[in-house]
């Protein structure tokens, strides 16, 4: 899991499920972009499931759905572990495009911030696009 701000953590389906460690770093809700069935959490973590796919064939009002997600639950100083099975495509995509929204900055200056903390951020191409395209 890789703090990117004191409130946004962005992470992989081994951190979603190590709740000790979530719980630890204040984890108050959980932003899952995985399919499948999700851990046990427990009442304290607020659990979001916005599904996506790693690569071209999301609906961009997917994307969108989730970003704002983030933001609102950013918005509402929740802290967000935001995960995918890898943590470094859709998850830092996502998470990207929230801060770039928050700060008032593009995608690619979030991205910057995201890849200083977790150097394996690799967003696929379309994920960015889409990112890019929510912050417009």
């Amino acid at each position: 899991m890789h703090a990117i701000t004191p409130h946004l953590h962005v992470g992989d389906r081994a951190d979603a499920r190590d709740v000790e460690s979530m719980l630890d770093a204040g984890v108050t809700a959980v932003l899952r972009l995985t399919h499948g069935a999700p851990p046990a959490y427990p009442d304290s973590v607020t659990l979001v499931e916005r599904p996506l796919v790693d690569g071209p064939q999301n609906d961009p009002s997917n994307v969108r759905d989730a970003v704002d997600r983030l933001t609102t639950l950013l918005d509402a100083d929740e802290t967000v572990l935001v995960h995918c099975s890898a943590g470094s495509s859709r998850s830092v995509a996502v998470a990207a495009a929230a801060l770039a929204r928050l700060n008032g900055t593009d995608v690619e200056t979030a991205l910057e911030r995201l890849r200083s903390v977790h150097p394996d951020a690799e967003p696929h191409p379309a994920l960015v696009d889409n990112a890019r395209r929510v912050v417009e």
